[in-house]
């Protein structure tokens, strides 16, 4: 090892745990704002479609429930790495920001507040509720 080893400093550290934490939570959101188009249009063409077309609606349904799906997996996906994220950031602002006040310490903070936040339950509630929407309509296309 060199004697010149650079050192990354404080605050360049809590920048790229930054970056990445933000990166992260719009994707998150570009999935729920993706998840919201999709479906609309899927549950519209199969209103459409309905009764019409049998193979169709059955597609459309299957369509529903499997991007739900895919939205969970990517939704926790996001979550992981968001949590993961908030952990080394927490770490960095005990180790660099001691010495200042706790209620400057903001992801320390919300650590206090993670238990009543309900994003990550409440989105998964949808996307649970839509793909079951999405297999019963298949019934529906079925038995109708």
């Amino acid at each position: 090892m060199s004697s010149d080893k650079k050192n990354i400093e404080p605050s360049e550290l809590l920048s790229l745990y930054w970056n990445f934490f933000q990166l992260h939570s719009e994707q998150r959101m570009k999935i729920v704002e993706l998840f919201i188009t999709v479906e609309t249009i899927l549950f519209g063409v199969f209103a459409v479609q309905f009764g019409k077309n049998l193979f169709l609606s059955i597609i459309i349904s299957a369509a529903v429930a499997l991007i739900a799906l895919i939205c969970i997996r990517l939704d926790i996906r996001a979550t992981n790495l968001l949590h993961d994220c908030r952990i080394a950031i927490r770490k960095t602002e005990n180790k660099y920001m001691a010495e200042y006040p706790q209620e400057t310490r903001l992801f320390n903070n919300i650590k206090k507040n993670e238990k009543t936040l309900q994003f990550s339950k409440s989105i998964r509630a949808c996307y649970i509720t839509v793909c079951i929407i999405g297999v019963a309509m298949i019934f529906i296309s079925i038995f109708a």
